[in-house]
């Protein structure tokens, strides 16, 4: 059985959404089309969170921020 994902997106307004699991394939152009697809450049999306099976958070983005995994920002 493939691991699946459930994301969860609060919008400013404090209204929430749950979408469909998904399986490890969608995970990148789901977290592209939240942080920067149309929602996401007019301001809508407060917080995207992305958790496994047993609920834990495998991505955490908070006002088009990533927050979790940590980011590295360094120059090279």
């Amino acid at each position: 059985m493939a691991d699946t994902f459930t994301t969860h997106i609060t919008f400013r307004s404090g209204d929430t959404h749950k979408e469909d699991p998904i399986t490890a394939d969608k995970l990148g152009s789901t977290i592209t089309r939240l942080l920067h697809g149309p929602a996401a450049s007019i301001g809508m999306i407060k917080e995207v969170k992305i958790v496994d099976q047993m609920d834990c958070i495998v991505f955490l983005a908070r006002d088009n921020n990533v927050v979790f995994p940590p980011q590295n920002n360094s120059q090279k």
